[in-house]
């Protein structure tokens, strides 16, 4: 009886091996790796041995230029992270310039007394009434142009007294532009460049308005003031008879924050845009219309411009950002933030952050440099 008895429990610990696995040890699947990612700060990517998620860092297959206005310059110019292997430190290599302007050097600018030192507002766009390329520009001491960026000339621009304090300036599909002014009142500005009209056509009050983007998907501007954010349409676009029209109760203000300042799309992000105010850098959606502060990393005082790329790389003009600027508002290099991958048992990625300091620059706003909207 008790040799039939052990036979039965051999047998129930064959069984038992069997329904474990050939080795006798427990089979494992899906992942338990966890991976902080995002520049938003609580996101979070998985990533495990099989393979099913890919992590990735810094993407080079993806552009990543930006164009900034150089205020110790009276100018513009254009990097290209990627030329210099998307080393942020060599950015102050000739390598990285692939463009650059100068209001002084430029014969066609009429506007240099307005210009010097306060190039304010920077987009690179299509022009569809000039059927090229162009840098749209505004300087605060009153100016706004266009600027041909294959021959590096003016086409087009204004000083007209309303653009006293211009701090952003946006080209719209058609041709036209649009100005934010700085002041109080301030303003948002309709130039109807399609139709051959120099001086403004239309313009509404804006509160020290410092940013205008156009929505291709919405087709309405996203204007920034010092409170927050809001909706603007445009009547009879490309006429002399266009109008401006805020839309009431719309956007999102700051929250304990105020003095709204870098507006700039975020880019695989359509329908949101950064929002620098005066403690921090928020994230406007437009879809829910809500303000969202930007993770701890990202997220500083005195942001004077920002702009970002869908791999999670942020670049950042932070006014005193090295000590060695001549303008109280001036961001005498760049902060750089990438997404850098570790491998090993663990792969992981990490957001590092990177100070360039320009000995001979000094920034203002900065944007991606990308014809497209969103």
């Amino acid at each position: 009886m008790k040799k039939i008895f052990c036979l039965f429990l051999c047998l129930l610990m064959a069984l038992s091996l069997v329904a474990c696995g050939e080795t006798g040890e427990p089979t494992t699947g899906g992942s338990d790796t966890s991976v902080q990612g995002g520049t938003d700060g609580g996101n979070t990517d998985t990533s495990s041995d099989s393979g099913d998620v890919t992590l990735k860092g810094y993407d080079e297959s993806i552009e990543h230029k930006i164009v900034a206005c150089d205020i110790r310059n009276h100018g513009i110019v254009v990097f290209d992270l990627n030329a210099v292997g998307g080393d942020p430190e060599r950015l102050t290599e000739d390598a990285a310039v692939i463009w650059e302007w100068d209001a002084e050097e430029d014969p066609n600018c009429t506007g240099v007394a307005k210009i010097q030192t306060s190039i304010s507002g920077v987009r690179y766009r299509y022009s569809e009434y000039y059927k090229k390329d162009v840098i749209v520009a505004c300087a605060t001491y009153g100016w706004v142009g266009i600027i041909d960026y294959e021959t590096c000339t003016v086409l087009w621009e204004s000083t007209a007294p309303i653009l006293n304090g211009v701090h952003s300036v946006e080209m719209l599909p058609n041709g036209d532009v649009v100005a934010g002014v700085s002041s109080n009142p301030g303003a948002v500005v309709y130039f109807a460049v399609s139709a051959g009209i120099k001086d403004p056509v239309h313009s509404i009050d804006s509160l020290w308005c410092h940013g205008v983007c156009w929505d291709p998907e919405n087709e309405c501007l996203w204007v920034l003031e010092t409170y927050g954010a809001y909706q603007a349409l445009i009547q009879n676009m490309g006429t002399e008879n266009a109008k401006l029209v805020r839309i009431s109760g719309s956007g999102a203000n700051f929250v304990g924050d105020g003095g709204g300042h870098a507006f700039a799309p975020v880019l695989g992000e359509p329908g949101k845009y950064w929002a620098s105010a005066g403690k921090a850098l928020w994230k406007f959606d437009t879809e829910t219309e809500t303000m969202t502060k930007a993770s701890k990393l990202l997220s500083k005082g005195s942001i004077k411009g920002v702009c970002s790329f869908s791999d999670g790389t942020v670049v950042e003009s932070i006014a005193g950002l090295c000590k060695t600027n001549e303008r109280e508002f001036g961001s005498d290099g760049l902060r750089v933030i990438l997404k850098e991958l570790n491998t090993g048992k663990v792969s992981s990625v990490k957001d590092v952050e990177y100070i360039v300091h320009f000995p001979a620059r000094e920034f203002y706003k900065v944007q991606a440099f990308t014809k497209n909207y969103q």
